[in-house]
C-alpha cells in the first residue's frame, strides 16, 4: 500500500496470541516499524511487558517487543547473511516468517492476505533447514556441499526470530523442535559445557526444572542440542518482561521484587526462592558468568493465560572460564555474578541471597562431580587436557566453598 504523496509502503498487521487478536496496527515495510495502532482487542494476551502500568498497550512499547523479536545485528556473521539474501534488516527475516517463533505463540497476521494459526505455526508445521543452516554459520567456509543456494532459500524458518548473539538453529530431528547452538573460537567449549552443567542439573533439581542437553554433530562441527521447553499452549516470558514494566517498592531488592512479581502472578514465593536457590548454586559451582534477566523466566499458557510454572533451567553454557584464554594466573578465574544487582556481584553474594532455602542441599551428590567434568570436557578434541584438568580442580575448590556458604 502506498499512502498520499510519501510512498511510504505499508502493511496493516493484527498482532496474534495464537488464535486470539491482540491488536491490529499500520507497519511501515521500509523502516520495519509500527506508525500507528488502530484497535486493541486484548490487553491481556499481550507479550509480557508490552503493557504499562496503566494496562495500555503504546507504539513505543510494540516497537520494542518487535525490535527484540529479530536476530540481533551484533550476531556473528549476520551481516553477511544479509548481503547475500539482499536483505536490509534482519527485521525483514521476521517479516517473511510472520514474526513466528518456537519460544511463544505471537504472529502478525497481515489483514490484507490472512493465515490462519493451524496453517503456519512451526510448533506442528515443519520448516526447512535452510535458513537454519545459514543462521548457524555452516556455509562460512563457503565449500560446504549441503549450503543452500541464496536465491532459493525458504526465509518461512523459526530460526528468524532465534535471539542471541551466539550462531544457533532449529532443526527438526526424529519429529522433534531441537535447538543447536554453537561455541566460540576454535576450542568450541560451550556445547560441552552444556552438557557438564546438564549433570549437575540432575544432582541439584527434579526432573522438569532443567533443560536437558546432550552433544549433536552436525556437518563438521560439535553443537549442544536440546528440545523444545515449551508445550505447543506455552510461552516463555523473560525474568526482564516479568520486572520492567512493574514499579519496584524502595524497600525490596531486585531479587526480592522479581519473586514478588511471580507471586503476584500466582506461583508460590518460597517455591519461587527454593528454585532459584537451586538455579544460582548451580550457577555458582559453574561459574556462570551470564546468568541474565533474559535467560530464565516463567511460562504462561497462552490459553487461559495463567503462569503455571518457572521456566526450566536453560542456557548455561557461558561457564567454566571458557572466555579465559589460559587460566594460568587468579584473576583469569574472576568473573561477577548476575543479576540482582547492578554491575553485578562476587559470586558468594549471590548465593547468600537464597539465606535460608537451602534445605534441599545434598553435599555428596556432588561429591564426584568434578570427575564427571573431566569425563565431559576431555571428549572436546579442541580442550588441552591440562585446561581441563585446571577447570576441574577450580570446579572442586567452588564445591568445597559452597558447603561451607550452605551450612
Amino acid at each position: 500500500m502506498v499512502k498520499g504523496g510519501d510512498s511510504m509502503a505499508l502493511a496493516h498487521y493484527t498482532l496474534m496470541n495464537k488464535n486470539t487478536p491482540v491488536l491490529s496496527f499500520e507497519y511501515d515495510l521500509e523502516d520495519h516499524k509500527a506508525m500507528r495502532i488502530i484497535e486493541t482487542m486484548n490487553v491481556a494476551a499481550a507479550p509480557f511487558g508490552m503493557v504499562d502500568r496503566h494496562g495500555q498497550v503504546s507504539k513505543k512499547e510494540l516497537n520494542y517487543w518487535w525490535r527484540h523479536r529479530a536476530i540481533p545485528a551484533s550476531r556473528a556473521q549476520i551481516k553477511r547473511l544479509l548481503e547475500n539474501l539482499q536483505l536490509d534488516s534482519t527485521l525483514v527475516l521476521a517479516e517473511k516468517s510472520f514474526g513466528l517463533s518456537l519460544s511463544d505463540c505471537y504472529w502478525l497476521n497481515d489483514q490484507d492476505d490472512p493465515r490462519t494459526w493451524d496453517a503456519i505455526n512451526f510448533f506442528d508445521n515443519d520448516f526447512t533447514d535452510d535458513l537454519g543452516f545459514l543462521t548457524l554459520g555452516q556455509d562460512s567456509a563457503g565449500s560446504s556441499p549441503d549450503a543452500p543456494d541464496y536465491a532459493s532459500v525458504s526465509l518461512s524458518s523459526p530460526n528468524s526470530t532465534l535471539g542471541g548473539d551466539l550462531l544457533k538453529k532449529w532443526k527438526i530431528i526424529d519429529g522433534r523442535r531441537v535447538l543447536l547452538k554453537s561455541g566460540v573460537g576454535f576450542v568450541n567449549q560451550e556445547p560441552y559445557n552444556e552438557v557438564a552443567a546438564t549433570a549437575l542439573h540432575r544432582r541439584l533439581m527434579k526432573p522438569g526444572a532443567f533443560t536437558p542437553y546432550w552433544l549433536h554433530e552436525d556437518g563438521r562441527r560439535v553443537y549442544s542440542a536440546c528440545a523444545n521447553l515449551l508445550g505447543p499452549d506455552e510461552e516463555l516470558v523473560a525474568a526482564w518482561d516479568v520486572v520492567r514494566n512493574a514499579k519496584k517498592p524502595n524497600n525490596l531488592s531486585d531479587l526480592q521484587f522479581y519473586v514478588k512479581c511471580c507471586t503476584d502472578l500466582g506461583l508460590d514465593g518460597d517455591a519461587v526462592m527454593t528454585e532459584l536457590a537451586k538455579m544460582f548454586v548451580g550457577d555458582f559451582v559453574l561459574a556462570n558468568r551470564d546468568r541474565h534477566y533474559r535467560n530464565f523466566g516463567i511460562v504462561r499458557n497462552v490459553e487461559t493465560l495463567e503462569v503455571t510454572r518457572l521456566a526450566p533451567v536453560f542456557d548455561t553454557g557461558s561457564c567454566l572460564w571458557s572466555d579465559a584464554e589460559l587460566l594460568e594466573v587468579r584473576a583469569d578465574f574472576d568473573y561477577r555474578a548476575k543479576p540482582f544487582k547492578p554491575n553485578g556481584m562476587h559470586p558468594e553474594d549471590q548465593v547468600r541471597l537464597f539465606e535460608g532455602y537451602f534445605d534441599w542441599y545434598d553435599a555428596s551428590a556432588l561429591a564426584d562431580y568434578p570427575d564427571t567434568v573431566r569425563s565431559l570436557l576431555g571428549r572436546n578434541p579442541n580442550i588441552p587436557e591440562r585446561r581441563v584438568e585446571i577447570i576441574a580442580q577450580e570446579v572442586e575448590k567452588k564445591i568445597d566453598l559452597l558447603d561451607r556458604l550452605v551450612r
